[in-house]
């Protein structure tokens, strides 16, 4: 939910997923969104999706009042990638930076019900949440305990993605420190475990 002090645009965005999105939020109203190409590279066409966007609703980059974005955990990558440009955009704007959970995206703007929403986490695991905080899951016991919770899995699988307008009717509490905030990546990427292990041989 947006702060009452922001009276100006916010930009936000997420990448948590193969389908990155971006929106322009006014006063709690999604004024405009985005959707970018799904495709493994769709990192590198964000900023310029944004930037696009914010042309499109004649909102000038130097006029918005905070950053919003998808703190995953989500696509290692994607994640760290949307972090970044939103810190940067942050820091060269001088503005604050609110950092929203990634899974809740999923169903915020879906009717009232119980929902388990979920990601791929590789190598055979979920990230699975039916609030702010998740848990890792095994895929083979997603079913299970969507069963025993008596909610609707929602996700990439269902046809559900987090889209970052769904943040304008989520809390973004407080803003992040700049300098010390990073993302939640949920876990370390394949390439981290690999450099982990074989400084430990």
């Amino acid at each position: 939910m947006i702060s009452p002090s922001l009276r100006g645009p916010v930009l936000a965005l997420d990448a948590s997923t193969a389908r990155a999105t971006v929106a322009v939020i006014v006063s709690g109203t999604v004024v405009g969104d985005a959707t970018v190409a799904e495709r493994s590279e769709h990192v590198e066409p964000l900023l310029p999706a944004a930037l696009d966007l914010l042309a499109s609703v004649s909102i000038p980059l130097s006029t918005l009042s905070a950053i919003v974005c998808g703190a995953g955990p989500g696509t290692f990558t994607g994640v760290r990638t949307a972090a970044s440009i939103a810190k940067g955009l942050a820091m060269g704007l001088s503005i604050p930076l609110y950092a929203v959970p990634s899974l809740p995206l999923i169903f915020a703007d879906l009717p009232p019900g119980r929902y388990l929403a979920t990601l791929d986490a590789g190598r055979g695991d979920r990230f699975v949440s039916f609030g702010e905080s998740y848990i890792l899951v095994p895929e083979g016991k997603l079913e299970a305990l969507a069963a025993e919770s008596k909610a609707q899995i929602v996700g990439p699988q269902t046809g559900h993605w987090p889209h970052i307008k769904a943040a304008a009717s989520l809390d973004w509490g407080a803003p992040v420190e700049l300098a010390s905030w990073e993302p939640d990546y949920g876990r370390n990427s394949a390439a981290e475990d690999r450099r982990r292990e074989g400084a430990a041989r």
